[in-house]
């Protein structure tokens, strides 16, 4: 066991070096003066005795030194002094310490505030057992890339057929209404096949999970409440177990209250009740209109599962060819799954940061290498009293670590308000369907710490390397100032300021695009009219279609009455919310066949009368709907101008008919065409979109629109107590507006945009930086011959003109090669990009002038300096 008395005696010499010292000095005090004893005990003298012994000894610095030697610590003694040494030589130079460690920081932690992102997004995974085994399925037409929601059908097929899944869960968000004491209220509901707490591995944090039992019918009168929601409502009771909840139809019988911060893809419900799927008859639970989640069964891959539902799909196309004609199916990670839309734009803003960073390391080898040549002469003598070169180098390097250190906890620092800033102002653009809190961790900590140590020796080996090849004798005879020596710096660090203007001019051309794209977006003509328009949700429950159509109807009325509202109407799906409905219809001609290969698609919406209106939608031909178009009378739609451009040639579509497929098998009429909107999204165009009246085809969920005279939501509250005056157990929820909907399609865009652009201006003023800091090391470098050359008749000017010459040679090269490279990343951008091209002309050109524009300054400044060096000061200074 010597090692370990070895790894004892080093560590207590490194932790205790004062008093290892201070026993070693008494030590050899000890062993001299038994020496002595000795040499006194044979008769000599006590001098001669002492200065024999000091002779058979030897130097005790010598002694001392072997000591230490043999304990193994020689490396870390050395390395304490050079860092000592490293702090003092940077103490003694704070304003190249100041910029370089700014610098540093401003890279490292604008990389860390990404990371930060990326890291919670999409490295944490989802808080589930084994959560990698957890999918999400979706249906798609064949050849087609739009996922589309699942039918129970093949649900029912793919959980008795498909050996992938150790268990399939299907789920659906109607709303729940609620009684409680303050009156009615609406609860986000997840209704639920049993099986759901077995696909993503979780326990109820109180009583049970759903059997199988309680999907059945008859026996779904059972409730699971949401952690928050039993928080919220019972103030966390254990004692609620079997207590009722009361609902507008009954009431359900609590049995259980789910994990806290549970969620399901995007939602955190605050009730889950048991769906019922009757196996025999699947498609009467309802359309594609459902979501899927499933957990794989052990060592079977995400691939292996698409490839068996994939040739289930084909089974079911020709076992149901009404329902599943030209359909299959979709297996995502749902962790992948979940972070689709967030991983580009992270991707782009840390490939951004790492530019940044960059450009900070290139100016920190450019300060390096003109701080190691004004240290030629330290050098000199250091190697002339015997320092090897390795041990120059370690030392140089030591130095560029404790300033990437420092710019690393700065940069901490930095990342640290950065984020919470980020995360508390752009909450909208930053969220996405995970858990994880987007916060620094202890992995953010040791990326920080991953950079900062990797931009030490990155950059600082060059510069260590040139800064040690030196030659005593010529440095000592004072010829430091030898052009060869100075020429050779220039270039080197001519080609650095070269990398960092081609990357900063990279950067500003991204922004350049996404700032021309962001203002592309704000100008789309929605086709609606957002300002003054107020929204809530509403579920009319499971009464029978003539009551839900009397029941909206009072409400509409009642609504309207409220002082200070134009209009009110109700869509089922809003605009710009990511839902949307789709179906198939007939031309008249073709109606009679009913062939499923003459079916033409079209988008659809499911409005009352007042919507148009409501929403500000022109109508641009015909008629809106109104009390006229009810149950019972003829079957009237409307349409918008892409459906008539699209399927009828002339363009009129006023007057014609055609077969929707819905519920009623019936022709109806096109008695209005109304403006385009954009549904999906401001890049998506406006697609054929059929609206169907809810008068005729009454739905259970709607969302009512209220456009108002005044501030919508200060006519929130008394719109709430209009319905509740028409239904008291009608609850609300989602109460907004449709301007934080727009807001919102455009904050992730606006996010983007921002950031780039504030990492293109940090990064140009760290490249104008460098091209100031190396024109102003040439001034410094040949202030003596600029001397003489004024002193013997060179106008200022030229002076003056051959430095700026020199910098702007420098730019050109450097806006050569960024625009070049930013031609050749074309296409990274071209996910982001809206209404402009890769290479749009007026991005490219406005960065262009905008970086000239700055440098020219960069430059001016010390090429003046050079134009008015007094000529005797400078020949004093030599």
């Amino acid at each position: 066991m010597r090692w370990i008395s070895k790894i004892r005696l080093r560590w207590r010499s490194v932790v205790r070096r004062t008093r290892v010292e201070r026993e070693l000095d008494e030590e050899m005090e000890y062993h001299l003066e038994e020496l002595v004893e000795h040499y006194v005990a044979t008769g000599m003298s006590l001098p001669d005795a002492r200065e024999r012994a000091r002779v058979e000894m030897g130097p005790i610095a010598l002694r001392k030194e072997e000591c230490r030697d043999a304990r193994g610590v020689e490396f870390v003694d050395s390395v304490r002094q050079d860092v000592t040494y490293a702090l003092r030589a940077l103490r003694k130079s704070p304003g190249f310490t100041t910029v370089a460690v700014l610098s540093l920081a401003i890279g490292i932690g604008a990389n860390t505030t990404i990371f930060t992102l990326v890291n919670s997004v999409l490295l944490t995974p989802l808080p589930y057992p084994n959560a990698e085994r957890l999918v999400v399925l979706h249906e798609h037409k064949l050849n087609a890339a739009d996922a589309l929601h699942v039918h129970p059908i093949n649900y029912a097929a793919w959980r008795a057929r498909a050996r992938s899944f150790d268990a399939l869960a299907l789920v659906q968000m109607p709303p729940l209404n609620v009684m409680g004491r303050d009156g009615a209220e609406q609860l986000s509901r997840m209704l639920t096949t049993p099986e759901l707490f077995d696909v993503f591995g979780v326990r109820p944090a109180l009583g049970r999970a759903f059997t199988q039992q309680d999907g059945r019918p008859g026996n779904d009168r059972v409730v699971i409440l949401g952690y928050g929601f039993w928080q919220r409502w019972f103030g966390g009771d254990p004692g609620v177990l079997g207590r009722q909840l009361t609902t507008p139809d009954g009431s359900l019988t609590i049995i259980g209250v789910g994990p806290p911060g549970f969620r399901v893809g995007l939602a955190e419900p605050e009730a889950f009740t048991p769906m019922t799927i009757d196996e025999g008859n699947a498609a009467s639970s309802g359309s594609r209109s459902f979501d899927c989640y499933g957990r794989l069964a052990a060592r079977v891959s995400v691939g292996a599962a698409q490839a068996e539902l994939s040739t289930l799909a084909s089974t079911l196309r020709r076992a149901y060819p009404v329902v599943d004609d030209g359909m299959d199916v979709f297996v995502s990670g749902l962790h992948d799954y979940l972070v689709k839309d967030a991983r580009p734009g992270l991707r782009l803003l840390m490939a951004v940061v790492a530019v940044v960073l960059a450009i900070a390391c290139v100016n920190l080898a450019g300060l390096l290498l003109a701080r190691g040549l004004a240290r030629r002469g330290e050098f000199a003598v250091r190697v002339a009293l015997g320092a090897g070169r390795g041990r120059l180098v370690r030392q140089l390097v030591v130095e560029s670590l404790l300033l990437s250190l420092a710019g690393g906890v700065l940069g901490v620092a930095m990342a640290f308000g950065a984020t919470r800033a980020l995360v508390t102002r752009t909450a909208g653009a930053l969220a996405v369907a995970t858990p994880a809190p987007i916060q620094l961790d202890a992995r953010c900590l040791l990326f920080t710490l991953a950079v900062s140590t990797v931009t030490a020796l990155a950059f600082g080996l060059l510069p260590a390397w040139q800064a040690s090849r030196v030659d005593p004798q010529s440095v000592l005879r004072e010829q430091t100032r030898r052009a060869t020596g100075g020429r050779r710096q220039f270039r080197v660090r001519g080609v650095l300021v070269i990398a960092e203007v081609a990357l900063a001019v990279v950067l500003l051309v991204g922004a350049g695009l996404l700032m021309r794209s962001l203002t592309n977006l704000s100008r789309v003509k929605l086709g609606f009219e957002p300002t003054g328009t107020l929204t809530m949700r509403l579920f009319l429950g499971v009464k029978e279609p003539a009551v839900r159509i009397a029941l909206l109807d009072r409400i509409l009325d009642r609504v309207a009455a409220v002082p200070g509202v134009k209009a009110a109407g109700t869509i089922q799906f809003l605009p710009l919310r990511g839902m949307n409905c789709g179906t198939g219809f007939w031309l008249e001609e073709e109606a009679a066949r009913h062939d499923s290969s003459r079916t033409l698609s079209t988008d659809c919406a499911l409005v009352s009368r007042g919507y148009f209106a409501a929403m500000g939608i022109p109508v641009l031909g015909g008629r809106a709907f109104d009390r006229r178009d009810r149950m019972g009378s003829s079957h009237v739609v409307m349409v918008n101008e892409a459906f008539a451009r699209r399927y009828f040639a002339d363009g009129h579509a006023l007057g014609r008919r055609i077969l929707v497929q819905w519920e009623d098998d019936v022709l109806s009429e096109i008695i209005g065409v109304v403006s385009d909107v954009h549904h999906d999204g401001l890049t998506t165009d406006p697609a054929p979109t059929v609206f169907l009246l809810h008068a005729q085809q009454p739905g259970y969920i709607t969302n009512l629109v209220v456009r108002t005279s005044a501030n919508p939501l200060t006519q929130a509250g008394a719109i709430v107590r209009a319905i509740h005056e028409v239904d008291p157990t009608q609850g609300v929820s989602g109460i907004g507006l449709i301007e934080q909907d727009v807001r919102k399609v455009l904050s992730r865009p606006r996010l983007h945009a921002g950031l780039v652009t504030s990492f293109a201006i940090i990064a140009v003023v760290l490249a104008l930086i460098g091209i100031y800091g190396l024109l102003a090391y040439v001034v410094r470098l040949r202030t003596h011959e600029i001397g003489i050359r004024l002193a013997v008749g060179a106008t200022r000017e030229r002076i003056f003109g051959e430095l700026f010459s020199r910098g702007a040679q420098l730019v050109a090269a450097g806006l050569v090669m960024g625009l070049g490279v930013a031609v050749a990343l074309r296409s990274i951008a071209s996910t982001f990009v809206f209404g402009i091209t890769t290479t749009d002309p007026v991005s490219y050109a406005a960065a262009t002038a905008a970086f000239l524009v700055a440098a020219c300054a960069a430059i001016i400044i010390p090429a003046r300096r050079a134009a008015h060096v007094e000529p005797m000061t400078a020949l004093r200074l030599e």
